[in-house]
């Protein structure tokens, strides 16, 4: 028997609008490296040689990308627990 597809949840569009002004809000090199890591799945190694800057480097830019979704949740640009899409994207935010 075939497995169906899990689909998530469609996406409301307030809700990546937000998403889309917090990206927009990164300096570009973090968030070259943010999208890289999270939605393509490059390794912080596979980053680091794609974009010619030490492995170091790539760890501070993903560091601080999720201090930066962190700050708009702080500040209530993104209300924890209000918003699936920024929670599913903070579940992503993971060093490992």
């Amino acid at each position: 028997m075939a497995q169906e597809a899990q689909y998530e949840s469609p996406v409301d569009p307030d809700e990546l609008a937000l998403v889309a002004r917090l990206f927009t809000a990164m300096p570009s090199q973090c968030r070259q490296v943010f999208t890289l890591r999270k939605v393509y799945g490059y390794s912080q190694k596979e980053i680091a040689t794609r974009l010619s800057i030490p492995e170091s480097t790539v760890e501070k830019h993903l560091t601080q990308a999720a201090c930066h979704c962190a700050q708009a949740t702080l500040t209530g640009l993104a209300p924890e627990g209000r918003t699936p899409l920024l929670n599913r994207l903070r579940r992503r935010i993971s060093f490992t």
